[in-house]
């Protein structure tokens, strides 16, 4: 595996000259921080989907153009080649995943029920009966569809982590549902102590960057640099920093 990406990266330097268009990556202001950072006028400015495009883009001599769309239009412009790759998503989590191709798994991601403090510890579905769920607009839930369709549970879409931290501290929620990244790193930069998380009853999901199809050469490109990353450590690192000291260490999937 590992000589297959080296030959395929020594192939894309041949083809820089030929190719020099940039990378053209969807980030979306939906994904929380640390996965994507913008800045006040809505530009990328930090996060861990910049450091890991950034760098493949360097490892392939390639510029990046970052895209921040809305999440209901990103599978939408990776079938129409109008992007090239997006990160942080699933095969699970899209209606047509057949349309787009996959890199290998960069990373297992858990995802988490916040609740104040003083709330009873939720470890089923059953626990969440009757109750108001803070949720992102847009993405997808896979273990709480059915529930949410059928109104046992209500769903309650915000922008952000923060806004829906905030209204669940307001009383105005019962529960957030977030990934461990984004809940960790909120606590790394604000220390707010006001909250509990449980993990979800089921394991944790994989994450994949998916690629269009519409240029199969440069997706096997893309596709191998993004292995040679999960190889090399680098992943890996950037996820140790947005964790911060003392947490769980999530590791690359198989």
């Amino acid at each position: 595996m590992r000589s297959r990406c080296l030959v395929l990266l020594f192939w894309a330097q041949c083809l820089v000259a030929a190719d020099p268009e940039p990378i053209r990556a969807v980030v979306s202001e939906t994904n929380t921080p640390p996965y994507a950072i913008f800045n006040a006028a809505k530009a990328l400015q930090a996060g861990l989907s910049k450091d890991i495009i950034d760098e493949l883009g360097l490892s392939l001599g390639r510029t990046v153009s970052y895209l921040n769309l809305p999440r209901s239009r990103v599978e939408l412009w990776l079938q129409d080649g109008k992007a090239d790759l997006a990160c942080f998503l699933s095969p699970d989590w899209i209606p047509e995943p057949d349309s787009l191709q996959w890199t290998d798994p960069l990373f297992s991601t858990q995802q988490l029920l916040v609740r104040r403090k003083d709330n009873a510890i939720i470890t089923a579905v059953q626990h969440l009966a009757g109750k108001r769920v803070g949720t992102t607009r847009g993405f997808t839930y896979p273990e709480l569809e059915q529930v949410f369709r059928l109104g046992d549970v209500i769903r309650d879409d915000a922008h952000s982590l923060e806004s829906n931290l905030l209204r669940l501290k307001q009383g105005r929620l019962d529960v957030v549902m977030t990934v461990d990244l984004s809940y960790h790193f909120y606590l790394k930069t604000t220390g707010d102590d006001s909250f509990a998380a449980d993990p979800l009853w089921s394991e944790p999901p994989a994450v994949y960057c998916a690629l269009s199809r519409h240029n199969p050469q440069q997706s096997a490109v893309l596709k191998a640099g993004f292995a040679q990353l999960v190889q090399s450590g680098f992943i890996q690192q950037r996820l140790a920093f947005y964790m911060g000291s003392g947490q769980r260490t999530v590791m690359p999937a198989n």
